[in-house]
């Protein structure tokens, strides 16, 4: 098996863990002193401030199913496209939804992880934070002017 193929199964092995909560298990397959290129500044670094990270949005995305759609590897880098469904109850800053929770659908997720001699060593993510703003009632889209569009 070649380097972007192995490369490829560690990805998904880590991305099925994070799915089922497996967060004990995911030490394994990350370097010490891993880098995230999208946390926070009040999010440490490395697989703990991942940790971290995935512990508060299951908190505030209960219920939370993931399906990978796409993965691709090349040279060191592999390419995760995924879309997640839950019930937002709230807890993301940034996202004032109103009380009570709403469903959020398919909402699109992108991940980048570099690896070396089988380790992450480094991590790009996004995800669609304004589909969630949308789904969820914290931002509206202005109403379209009669015959706009057409």
């Amino acid at each position: 098996m070649g380097d972007e193929q192995r490369n490829k199964e560690i990805v998904r092995k880590v991305e099925q863990l994070w799915i089922d909560g497996k967060l004990d298990q995911l030490d394994q397959y990350f370097a010490t002193g891993d880098h995230s290129h999208d946390r926070p500044p009040m999010v440490p670094q490395g697989l703990a401030g991942a940790k971290m990270a995935h512990q508060g949005a299951t908190q505030a995305f209960q219920g939370r199913t993931l399906e990978i759609k796409d993965i691709f590897a090349g040279d060191d880098k592999v390419f995760v496209r995924s879309t997640f469904s839950a019930q937002y109850v709230g807890g993301v800053p940034g996202i004032d939804a109103p009380a009570g929770g709403r469903p959020v659908k398919d909402i699109e997720s992108w991940s980048v992880y570099r690896l070396k001699d089988g380790r992450i060593v480094e991590h790009w993510g996004i995800n669609d934070g304004f589909a969630i703003a949308m789904q969820v009632g914290a931002l509206k889209m202005p109403a379209m002017p009669v015959g706009a569009g057409a």
